[in-house]
């Protein structure tokens, strides 16, 4: 099996165990939540897999695309508005 070595300047290094997996980092207020699985990438809207902390409707989060899930997005930084929140994900909308 064949280990993928991943780093980020806004993550630092990448924990193996996520490493190659769909994910980006999380802000709210200018500190980083930590690493979130993505679900589901639209062209204005993406779903996080829930994670450490759960964030209500109306929340105001940055998102590092360190790995460039987003298409044609100019920045590997983007703020997003928590839209939807419920058992299936954290819907975010740009």
């Amino acid at each position: 099996m064949e280990h993928i070595n991943a780093r980020s300047i806004q993550t630092g290094n990448v924990p193996m165990v996520v490493a190659g997996l769909p994910i980006v980092n999380v802000w709210y207020g200018g500190y980083s939540i930590g690493l979130y699985r993505v679900k589901q990438v639209g062209e204005r809207a993406m779903v996080l897999k829930h994670g450490a902390i759960s964030f209500p409707v109306g929340t105001l989060l940055d998102i590092v695309d360190f790995q460039r899930l987003l298409p044609n997005s100019a920045s590997s930084r983007l703020s997003t508005t928590v839209v939807d929140n419920n058992r299936s994900g954290i819907r975010l909308a740009w």
